[in-house]
């Protein structure tokens, strides 16, 4: 859904946010992250489509690293102290599974 806001993605219309506020600067930010993980999913960097595993592991990376970033601008912009806690935590979780992920990749390289 490249091109299509997050906000567009739920469903529901979200009012413009103030240039130069927090909530535009979030915004900003979430509809860039869903760019490039939309993107990297598309991509698959080079995983046949034919290899279920890999296709799963190389889509995953860009999904996970999406969820990573969004928990980022969770922690530059978000207040309540429960969201933050759960950011840090995705954070920390997610980058280990990335790591996983991309070992695995590499040690199962594309077939021609």
């Amino acid at each position: 859904m490249a091109g299509m806001s997050h906000a567009g993605m739920t469903g529901m219309a979200m009012p413009a946010a103030k240039p130069g506020s927090p909530v535009a600067a979030f915004q900003h930010g979430m509809d860039s992250v869903m760019v490039v993980m939309d993107e990297g999913m598309r991509r698959m960097d080079g995983a046949s489509p034919a290899d279920i595993d890999a296709s799963f592991a190389a889509m995953m990376v860009p999904h996970h690293q999406g969820a990573v970033d969004m928990a980022r601008l969770q922690l530059l912009y978000g207040k309540d102290p429960a969201l933050r806690r759960l950011a840090q935590s995705i954070i920390a979780e997610q980058q280990v599974e990335i790591q996983q992920m991309q070992a695995w990749l590499k040690q199962h390289p594309a077939k021609p």
